[in-house]
Parts: structure tokens; C-alpha cells; sequence
């Protein structure tokens, strides 16, 4: 008779066709068609009993009445687009059915019915009311009314040119104070950034010089093109178009082979450096501006573990001599690099430790952006004409000489 589907409890499909034949036959049994009549009678017996007391079933009943009633949220009723017109139809007519139009009529004589069992004041029916409870209502609706206003805290503004001019300094005053400060800590969070590149290059320039004999990095290791690249056409500038003259080419050969990422080559204070090679294949940086440190030019021999002291440069921030050299300007040599606004410019030394230099210029009168022939030439009377010939074919004049690039 009944089917248990999880906690629902239902009539199985054949009880379902003989309570629909029974409720077409107007409840007459005699009416109901014979395959559904047994199961009809059935039915009827069942809701014969319905109100007497079952001890087994009332409490599963009633449980499950709860259960649903929790389970399923009461929506809110609303009227259908029919009542609702003729109830806007009515309100507008002074709530008098009679002038509602006819196709809404019938609803409006049902709004009017049921506005006169819930309020007399349709129907215009005397009602005695006592005086004190229309005084209190109005109390309680003006009370309502004054805590469900918004309050206003809102003050008149009237402000003269001298308020207005004391406002703008005190803004500029502040700009002053904390534009500098925010100015420090984001060069100082560029410098520490920076800082750290250099550390990891320097494990990279130690693992690499591990796996080869204590030399610093090459494109190649050919003893043959290292004896060419002393050769007075070859450019060391010449970044990206040709890595048997490039020296960033030797510094890439880090990150090509593994002893570190080309990450850790960009600096934070060039806006042009790239974190990711242009391809698998790739050997060097794809332009001049792409480079963000300058690498010791090498002599044009092979080099020994003579490099791995301190004192002697190998790496720096990149150069903002040859960055001018190569586009045939003038160049400065008292000018900071780039990479940190002209403040200054980390160095690695061969030993592995990282100094910060707010000068070019070495302790021993060693400029680090140029080779040492180029060094003697500046004297109080051409220091600043910047007219020093840089052709990107300069070696260093020996081991002991700072000369990167580019």
C-alpha cells in the first residue's frame, strides 16, 4: 500500500490510480472501476480510521510534520498580478468597489469584503474610540518617527582664504616630511633587493669556478677563441648579436648552465631586465639595456684563481660609463650607476663579499668603470669634460685592474 523512499512515506502507483478513480467517482465506491475497487475500498477503510489514535504511527507523524515544517522556509505570500491591479484600481477609486472597471471588479468586491471583517472604516460605520487611545497612538507614531529619522550632524561651512591657504600648507608641509621618508624606504628595499642578487652571484661565481679550474665564466672555454678575443676588433659591447665578442655572453653562461637563475642576474632598478630567457637556446641578453650588472673583462687568457681575493672586482652594477659610451655621449667618470638612482653601486669582490660604494672610485685611485690607461688620463683639468675615447675593445691593463662591462 505504501512505499519508503529515504524518510518520505508515499502510496505505492496502484493505490495512487484507485484515489484518483475515487476521488473522480465522487467518493462512490460502487462507481469505481472493479481493478481499482479493492484497492479503493482499501483506501477508504484506512481514512475511515483516520482520527482514531494509532499509537505507532501518531509520534512518526507528528515527527516528520516538524521535521518538514523546519526543513522547508515559509515563503512569503503575495497576490497574483490580477488582485494586485484591482487593488491599486480600488485604492485609487476612494475604495469604493462600485467605480472599480468591471474586468477587475469581482477582485475589488473581495478586497472590499475582506477590508470590512478586519476594519469598520470602509463601511463607514460609527465606531466609538476613546480619546486617550488616539492621543497615545499618535505618541507611539510620533516617538517611531523621531527615532527613525536620520539625525543630522551636518554644520555649516564657512571657510576664508586664510583657512584655506593654512590647510593647503599644513598638507604641503606633510608631503614634505613623508614623501622623502617613503623615497628612502623604497630605494632602501631596492638596495637590500639588489644586495641579494649580488649573494647568489656569488655562490654561482664560486660553483662554477669549483667545476673549472678555478676560472670565472666563459661562452667558451676554446683556448682559441679566448687568444681571438684579444684581438683589437673584437667588441666586448656587442651584446647580443655576437657571443664569441660579448662579455654579458660570458656572465649568461651562469644562468645558461644552470649555476643560477637569470632572476638573480636582473636588478630591481632596471626597468628593461628580464627575468626568463627569450628561448632555450638562448646564449645572451637580447639588447644592451636588458643588461643589469657589469662583468670583468677578461684579458684575453686564460684566467687563474688569481681573481678569487678581495679587493679585485668581478662584478658591479651595471655601468653608467659604457651605457653612454656605446651611444657615442660624453661620459662622466665620477657617475654612480643607474641601477640605484646615481646614489651608488654594489660591487662582489673575488673573495665573495659584497661592498656597497657610493664612488666608482677605489680606495687605491681604481676606477671601476674604466681600464687603467683611461684612468690616468683624468686629472682636475679633464675630469668633468667627459671627452674619454671608449671604443668596447679595452682590456684591462692586469689582474689587479677593476675594468667591467658592459
Amino acid at each position: 500500500m505504501t512505499l519508503r523512499n529515504g524518510r518520505a512515506t508515499r502510496l505505492c502507483p496502484e493505490a495512487e490510480q484507485a484515489l484518483d478513480a475515487l476521488i473522480e467517482s465522487g467518493w462512490d465506491l460502487s462507481r469505481v472501476p472493479d481493478e481499482y475497487r479493492a484497492c479503493a475500498e482499501t483506501l477508504i477503510e484506512s481514512f475511515g480510521h483516520a482520527c482514531d489514535e494509532s499509537p505507532e504511527a501518531a509520534p512518526e507523524l507528528v515527527e516528520a510534520t516538524i521535521r518538514k515544517l523546519i526543513s522547508e522556509p515559509i515563503g512569503e505570500a503575495s497576490l497574483s498580478d490580477a488582485s494586485a491591479d484591482a487593488l491599486d484600481m480600488w485604492s485609487l477609486s476612494g475604495y469604493r468597489a462600485s467605480h472599480v472597471p468591471k474586468g477587475l471588479r469581482d477582485q475589488a468586491d473581495r478586497h472590499e469584503a475582506f477590508a470590512e471583517l478586519i476594519s469598520r472604516s470602509v463601511s463607514q460605520s460609527e465606531v466609538s474610540v476613546d480619546e486617550s487611545l488616539v492621543e497615545s497612538t499618535l505618541g507611539r507614531i510620533l516617538d517611531y518617527e523621531a527615532i527613525a529619522e536620520p539625525r543630522s550632524f551636518g554644520f555649516p561651512i564657512k571657510l576664508r582664504l586664510t583657512d584655506i591657504a593654512s590647510v593647503a600648507a599644513v598638507i604641503l608641509v606633510g608631503l614634505s616630511v613623508t614623501l622623502p621618508v617613503l623615497s628612502t624606504f623604497r630605494f632602501e628595499s631596492m638596495r637590500k633587493l639588489n644586495e641579494a642578487n649580488f649573494a647568489v652571484a656569488s655562490v654561482a661565481f664560486g660553483s662554477y669556478a669549483n667545476d673549472n679550474d678555478g676560472r670565472l665564466p666563459v661562452y667558451t672555454p676554446s683556448e682559441q677563441i679566448l687568444n681571438q678575443s684579444a684581438g683589437v676588433l673584437r667588441r666586448w659591447w656587442l651584446v647580443g648579436s655576437d657571443p664569441l665578442q660579448s662579455n654579458s655572453a660570458n656572465l649568461y653562461t651562469l644562468a645558461r648552465e644552470g649555476y643560477t637563475s637569470l632572476e638573480s642576474l636582473a636588478s630591481p632598478g632596471n626597468k628593461n631586465a628580464v627575468a626568463k630567457p627569450a628561448s632555450n637556446d638562448a646564449v645572451d641578453w637580447g639588447g644592451f639595456d636588458e643588461v643589469s650588472y657589469s662583468f670583468r673583462v677578461l684579458q684575453g687568457s686564460e684566467s687563474d684563481d688569481r681573481w678569487a681575493k678581495r679587493g679585485l672586482v668581478i662584478l658591479t652594477d651595471r655601468s653608467p660609463v659604457i651605457l653612454k659610451a656605446y651611444q657615442g655621449l660624453p661620459i662622466d667618470p665620477f657617475e654612480n650607476s643607474p641601477n640605484h638612482d646615481g646614489r651608488g653601486q654594489h660591487i662582489l669582490n673575488g673573495d665573495g663579499s659584497v661592498d656597497w660604494l657610493t664612488s666608482p672610485w677605489l680606495p687605491h685611485n681604481d676606477q671601476i668603470y674604466l681600464p687603467r690607461f683611461i684612468e690616468r688620463l683624468v686629472n682636475p683639468d679633464v675630469r668633468r669634460t667627459g671627452m674619454m675615447p671608449l671604443q668596447g675593445i679595452e682590456r684591462p691593463g692586469s689582474y689587479t685592474d677593476a675594468f667591467v662591462g658592459p
